[in-house]
């Protein structure tokens, strides 16, 4: 297993599970009219990071394993 596929399949999986967070599909939040762009925008990034951090972490560890795994495997019964 190569721990740079990893990696980069763990932030790829969450970062694609956070997508609905990211535009407010799971909650609402309520702004003050007086928010700014970045205010809204910072707020929607990291509600969504944070959002069921623990069950988009367990898909995302194991989606990547698997990924990383059949990489692997791919790689090796080509040098056969």
């Amino acid at each position: 297993m190569n721990m740079k596929s990893f990696l980069l399949s763990f932030i790829l999986i969450y970062l694609l599970l956070s997508l609905p967070a990211f535009f407010g599909i799971t909650y609402v939040i309520d702004w003050v009219p007086e928010a700014t762009l970045g205010q809204k925008f910072n707020g929607y990034v990291m509600e969504g990071l944070k959002n069921q951090f623990l069950l988009k972490s367990l898909c995302a560890v194991i989606a990547s394993i698997v990924l990383s795994l059949l990489l692997s495997n791919r790689k090796v019964g080509k040098r056969m």
